[in-house]
């Protein structure tokens, strides 16, 4: 124990900064708790600058409580006072402690001489997952049309006919033309994937053949077990049995004659 704290009752967090703040600036105790006095004593108005004589001729103001000392600033920037001319007659007043130079001291818990500094609180916002790059907002969601159900036919058949069929739904015939297969409502053969577009093929009928022509899709489209990858708005002809892979879902190919 010093000197100095044998006479000064301080809390022990207090003495606890004391002797860091010392340790760190290079400075005795005894010249960091002068300076402090010293401030804390300019700031109350019992020390002038400019007036002569002891510090108790001053008259004593009402009780305040300590001023916070703005963070970062040096106490020796405040506490040096101006010079002051001696008065004929009277004695030279008593030398004033010269403040010893110290470093800026980061905020310390407790510190009476220091403001709380605020801290604000930084997170980060969770970033929503960008779209599929082939995804399109829509205005208006087409209502979902049912599946059109194979007409019954009487007679003689009018010409081949092909079956699509995938895991988990029911086979869909090509009754038209052409239909679209994507993941767009407003596609004929709808397959709900991200790995599909939504115009994602085209299947279609020419005489007695059935074709399929891939329209520039995003993860392509794939012929046979071996996934050979068509042509983007390449025709290639279908044979009954082919597998047809639109992206990653697998289609199987049924041609009756």
């Amino acid at each position: 124990m010093s000197e100095i704290e044998k006479g000064v009752s301080l809390p022990q967090h207090l003495w606890d900064a004391l002797e860091q703040m010392a340790a760190e600036m290079g400075v005795s105790q005894e010249g960091l708790l002068a300076q402090a006095v010293f401030t804390l004593a300019r700031l109350n108005g019992f020390i002038v600058p400019g007036k002569t004589g002891s510090a108790a001729a001053a008259p004593a103001p009402a009780a305040v409580a300590p001023g916070p000392r703005t963070v970062g600033q040096s106490p020796a920037a405040v506490a040096k006072p101006a010079p002051g001319k001696p008065t004929g007659g009277r004695r030279p007043p008593e030398p004033e402690p010269e403040p010893e130079p110290e470093a800026p001291a980061e905020d310390e818990e407790g510190n009476p001489f220091d403001g709380d500094a605020g801290e604000e609180d930084q997170q980060e916002e969770p970033q929503d997952e960008a779209p599929p790059e082939d995804e399109e907002p829509q205005e208006e969601e087409e209502q979902e049309e049912p599946e059109p159900e194979p007409a019954p036919r009487g007679g003689k058949s009018s010409g081949p006919t092909m079956t699509l069929t995938m895991a988990g739904r029911e086979p869909f015939r090509l009754t038209s033309e052409s239909m679209l297969v994507g993941r767009g409502k407003h596609c004929d053969f709808v397959i709900e994937s991200n790995r599909v577009s939504r115009e994602h093929a085209r299947l279609s009928r020419q005489g007695q053949d059935f074709i399929i022509e891939d329209l520039k899709s995003s993860n392509g489209t794939f012929y046979g077990p071996g996934k050979e990858r068509l042509a983007a708005e390449t025709p290639r002809k279908l044979r009954d049995g082919d597998e047809i892979t639109f992206g990653t879902e697998k289609v199987k190919v049924s041609i009756k004659r």
